[in-house]
């Protein structure tokens, strides 16, 4: 019983970990974003033509990040039940 705790403990520590890493993985990407914007623009790239690519990308990228949280969270739901 003890060691299923222990290992009940150690999911939670990594999924801690995890969610911290994530959420500076956010952080760093939107300030990345931020970043293209203001490059863009002080380019003179802001139109439609040049614009629309980076919104896609950018699109891209989050919902990339957004399937891959969904994904680990999944796996730490399923790491937690086959403990019970």
């Amino acid at each position: 019983m003890e060691m299923k705790n222990v290992l009940q403990q150690m999911i939670k520590l990594n999924q801690t970990l995890f969610n911290n890493a994530y959420d500076l993985s956010l952080q760093f990407q939107d300030q990345a974003e931020k970043l293209g914007d203001t490059i863009l623009d002080q380019a003179g790239l802001s139109s439609a033509e040049y614009r629309k690519p980076y919104e896609i990308w950018i699109s891209a990228c989050k919902a990339g990040r957004a399937s891959v949280k969904a994904y680990v969270d999944e796996g730490y739901r399923n790491a937690e039940a086959s403990l019970k």
